[in-house]
């Protein structure tokens, strides 16, 4: 069975706009039509709540954002395999000197997806060093395109 698809920030943020970026990765990953709900990390909600705020955004893309959030599986932080995955992945990072360490809601997004055993679809290139690593299923997107970057 194939794993399901946790959501980075990046990626709602396109798809709460239903942008061209965001067909692009419908096309791609069937999110809509797949039997297994998206997955996303709670602190992708608080990320996405403060960014409608300061965008001051309107009923419409709220009300998007609101029913994605319904229709998707939230990944509580507190969750002990995720805070365990959170310190093993901040860990990590840390001794690789990778930048994805001072993104701490980055490290809890990864986290996430590493406890929950989901593919994660991301735009964020900090994400770039866990691809093909042992244990981690990550896509990283072009922020342009929408596409898989090579």
């Amino acid at each position: 069975m194939p794993a399901p698809y946790l959501l980075d920030t990046t990626v709602l943020l396109h798809w709460t706009r239903d942008s061209r970026q965001a067909q692009v990765i419908e096309a791609n990953f069937q999110l809509s039509s797949s039997t297994l709900r998206p997955l996303i990390c709670e602190v992708s909600l608080g990320e996405m709540l403060a960014f409608s705020m300061s965008r001051q955004w309107g009923a419409q893309k709220q009300k998007r954002l609101l029913d994605i959030e319904r229709n998707a599986v939230i990944v509580d932080i507190s969750d002990r395999r995720v805070r365990q995955a959170y310190a093993e992945l901040s860990t990590l990072a840390q001794a690789e000197g990778w930048s994805l360490f001072h993104g701490k809601n980055d490290l809890w997004v990864g986290a996430a997806a590493r406890a929950a055993e989901a593919h994660l679809l991301t735009m964020d290139a900090d994400f770039l060093p866990l691809r093909g690593r042992a244990g981690w299923l990550v896509t990283v997107l072009d922020e342009r395109s929408g596409l898989p970057r090579p």
